[in-house]
């Protein structure tokens, strides 16, 4: 790093931000006694924070972040009396926030941000009466925020989110912090209320305090709040109706309004399109709001996300979402929508994700989808959709992530244009009435890593251009009627772990290389001309694999890859719980049965674990014991396996989305499950 005092003597700085500086602060950085100023961020800077910096008595300023320093921070900071600004966010600090910067009594800014700094906050930050900007986000601090930081009249911008702390806001903090701009104390573990007087704050311009367990109703005052940027309270336990979305019309540049993860409950007021001009983003997922989408809803052009999953939401979507032109993602899934997906929602033209799973959609897909060419993810199964797929659909090269079309009535041939998927990483087509072949061309999607076309009534041969998806890990090729011999080609997936082939007509000889020689991996039950090798070609069927256990195993194994690719992004923790549940159950959230008030969820968890027995799918029969080589799984086995999927499932769609398991953690127990349950006996 090079260090230079610059030209004039009266304001000697140091100013090397924004450069590509690599190693070490130098330590001879303590001989520049008359230095005011240090600027070194953002740059590549390394080590630690040299202890006698503090020999700079006259600096005014140290900015040091966005840099790769590690270690603590000094305790001898203190001896810079006149310091003002200390920016040391953005780096690898460690250990605790030293009490001794209580002593910097000039401070106006402190940012220690973004770091891994861990234990309490000291109280003796509370003796910075000047203090203006306080920013200690993105670390490990653990307890209570010290009382005294609530006497900080001067603050400006108080941000101590995605910590590990605790404890409630007090009631008066907005006559305690008059002139507080910014408020920012989400993804923690706070309690209580939303403060009443944080709404008498006129000027303030943000407020965060999502993913925490506050409880009660919102506030009134919202009204007063003409300068509110954001306002973010999703993910608590909110109990409310959505009555004051009319005071925050009066926000006029409201830009973000996060609502999700809440028991907010009644209807969406025709109000909501009166919201700012300049909100970009709504999200009022996860709730338990009724209604009808109010058509004025088209009047927040802005919008680049409207988010309204996971409700009790009805009637049919408003054509008006099509007037919404910069609309990156929509989400309208886990709801009670009816009636036909509009046309005009191939206006849509920047839209990259849509997700409208878990209603009661009917009718045809339009074919303005053909429209969208920024398009990654589509998902519209688990509704009543029917007819062709539109061909457009698989043209669309833009789509990476996901297509599920699956439960559905979906008719129709596979067309050739599939093969111009070629950066699809999870197409799944199950679960609806598609005939005809399975064309060649689907060898040309070469980023597939899951493919799933059961339960159709799909025919001819399996193609041999499948052996083309070098990546492919699941396959789903059941309850066709698929004939011929199984392409040798399949054995040559390195990648493969699940193969599902079960409920066909096909025959000839096993393959015998890569995901065939793991038995636990490949189904293949109902296709009785099935030779595995040479000697038992003889038009028996193989008896040693019972229908029912293979279900049992076919279902542990689809919840293992598709958790993982749930880590990997493609999904959410929540909508994968619902996902194993109708696994388990046999039953779609959609079902005919689930009416006042009932749903999948609530049907599973009133059963658990008493009567968990009784709502697992009845065609999967567990009462036989079953024999594989030297592996037996007896009834009991079966039963525990599906029991503990039911277990972990409703682990995944608790309330409170800070309660819910992690998707590492289910990827692990059901591992754990499956290797369980396909255990071999200890000799």
């Amino acid at each position: 790093m090079y260090l230079a005092a610059g030209k004039h003597r009266a304001r000697p700085m140091c100013c090397a931000q924004d450069n590509h500086f690599t190693g070490p602060i130098p330590g001879q950085i303590g001989s520049l006694t008359r230095l005011r100023v240090l600027n070194s961020s953002s740059n590549h800077l390394q080590g630690t924070i040299p202890p006698n910096l503090s020999a700079c008595v006259n600096l005014k300023a140290v900015d040091l972040s966005v840099n790769t320093i590690s270690g603590t921070i000094p305790t001898t900071l203190w001896m810079l009396s006149k310091l003002q600004v200390l920016n040391l966010a953005q780096n690898q600090l460690t250990g605790p926030i030293p009490t001794s910067i209580g002593n910097l009594s000039s401070l106006n800014t402190l940012n220690l941000g973004t770091n891994t700094l861990s234990g309490p906050i000291p109280r003796e930050l509370g003796h910075l009466k000047t203090l203006q900007q306080l920013q200690l986000s993105i670390n490990n601090l653990t307890g209570t925020v010290p009382p005294s930081l609530y006497n900080l009249s001067s603050l400006v911008s108080f941000a101590l989110a995605s910590n590990d702390l605790y404890g409630e806001v007090p009631s008066d903090i907005g006559f305690r912090l008059p002139k507080l701009l910014a408020f920012h104390n989400c993804f923690n573990q706070f309690t209580g209320t939303i403060p009443p007087s944080l709404h008498n704050l006129t000027k303030i311009k943000s407020i965060r305090m999502s993913h925490n367990y506050l409880v009660g109703s919102v506030p009134p005052g919202l009204g007063k709040l003409h300068d509110l940027t954001m306002y973010n309270i999703g993910f608590n336990q909110i109990v409310d109706t959505l009555d004051f979305v009319t005071s925050l019309t009066n926000s006029t540049v409201l830009q973000f309004l996060a609502i999700d993860g809440n028991l907010l409950n009644g209807t969406i007021p025709e109000s909501i399109g009166d919201l700012s001009a300049s909100l970009s983003k709504l999200y009022m997922g996860g709730n338990r709001i009724s209604g009808k989408i109010p058509a004025s809803i088209g009047r927040l052009t802005s919008l680049t996300l409207l988010n309204m999953s996971h409700n009790l939401i009805s009637g049919e979507i408003p054509p008006e979402i099509g007037q919404l032109k910069q609309l990156r993602m929509l989400g309208l899934a886990g709801n009670r929508l009816s009636g036909q997906i509009p046309a005009s929602l191939g206006n849509l033209s920047l839209i990259t994700q849509i997700e409208m799973y878990g209603n009661e959609l009917v009718g045809r897909i339009p074919d303005s989808f053909s429209e969208f060419q920024l398009l990654l993810s589509l998902d519209l199964s688990s509704n009543y959709l029917e007819e062709a797929i539109p061909n457009g659909l698989f043209t669309l090269t833009s789509l990476t992530s996901l297509l599920n079309l699956s439960r559905n009535s979906l008719t129709g041939p596979l067309p050739q244009d599939i093969g111009m998927l070629g950066n699809l990483v999870v197409l799944d087509l199950s679960n609806n009435l598609l005939s005809g072949n399975i064309t060649d061309s689907v060898g040309q999607c070469k980023s597939l890593q899951v493919l799933s076309m059961s339960n159709n009534s799909l025919s001819g041969l399996i193609p041999n251009s499948l052996g083309n998806l070098k990546g492919l890990q699941s396959l789903d090729l059941s309850s066709n009627r698929l004939i011929g011999s199984i392409p040798e080609t399949l054995g040559k997936l390195q990648a493969l772990q699940l193969l599902n082939l079960s409920f066909n007509d096909l025959d000839g000889i096993v393959p015998k290389e890569g995901v065939f020689q793991n038995r636990t991996a490949v189904y293949l039950e109902g296709n009785p001309n099935l030779c595995f090798g040479l000697s038992s070609c003889d038009g028996s069927s193989p008896s040693h694999r019972r229908k029912m256990a293979v279900h049992t195993v076919i279902i542990i194994t689809l919840a293992v890859f598709l958790s993982c690719l749930l880590i990997a992004g493609v999904g959410d923790v929540y909508s994968y719980g619902v996902m194993l549940l109708e696994l388990v159950t046999g039953k779609s959230p959609t079902d005919e049965s689930f009416v006042g008030g009932l749903s999948l969820v609530k049907w599973v968890r009133a059963a658990f674990p008493d009567r968990a027995a009784e709502v697992i799918d009845t065609e999967l029969d567990v009462t036989n014991v079953i024999r594989s080589g030297v592996c037996t799984i007896s009834p009991e086995k079966q039963l525990m396996c599906l029991v503990s999927m039911i277990r972990i499932a409703l682990c995944c769609v608790l309330e409170s989305p800070e309660t819910r398991s992690s998707m590492r953690d289910v990827l692990h127990q059901l591992e754990s499950i499956k290797e369980a349950l396909v255990k071999k006996p200890q000799i």
